[in-house]
């Protein structure tokens, strides 16, 4: 199993884990990943085979309270300064769990922020996935202080925002 940086060639096999993974409601399009991956090509990773191709993937975000992506967005730009990571999207395709591919995801995240000098990483969880993401330990929390209202919103009412010191 290899983890290696996103590439815009990778899109196709994220859309498809992505849509075996959420709900339609969740399934963001092409434009959004790409966006987001021009934007942030350093912070965005799958893990794959070569013969089962791409299996995870994990979009993450440099921001700050003004630049967190609403679902769906499909433009997004990079702040000047950022003061958070953000995991905007992990997924692991049914096929490939139970590999620990989730949990190495996310340390690759942590080492990555760390590297970047950052010193928190939030999120949003949504379909019921909270307790995955304190296990990797996020807590619940209030939004960020300036963060406009309509960003988490667009998650649905069940979303929670979540937040891990590093």
């Amino acid at each position: 199993m290899l983890i290696r940086p996103m590439t815009s060639t990778d899109l196709p096999g994220v859309l498809a884990v992505q849509q075996r993974c959420y709900g339609p409601a969740f399934h963001e399009p092409l434009a959004a990943f790409a966006s987001k991956l021009a934007g942030a090509p350093d912070t965005c990773w799958v893990a794959s085979t070569a013969t089962e191709g791409i299996l995870a993937y994990l979009v993450s975000l440099p921001v700050d309270a003004h630049s967190l992506p609403a679902l769906h967005a499909t433009q997004w730009q990079a702040p000047a300064q950022a003061q958070r990571l953000y995991l905007h999207d992990l997924a692991v395709a049914p096929i490939a769990r139970g590999r620990s591919l989730a949990p190495r995801l996310v340390a690759r995240a942590q080492q990555c922020a760390r590297d970047m000098g950052l010193q928190q990483m939030v999120l949003v969880a949504v379909q019921g996935s909270e307790s995955f993401w304190q296990g990797q330990g996020f807590a619940a929390q209030a939004m960020l202080a300036g963060a406009p209202g309509d960003k988490l919103a667009s998650f649905g009412p069940d979303a929670r925002f979540m937040a891990c010191t590093l």
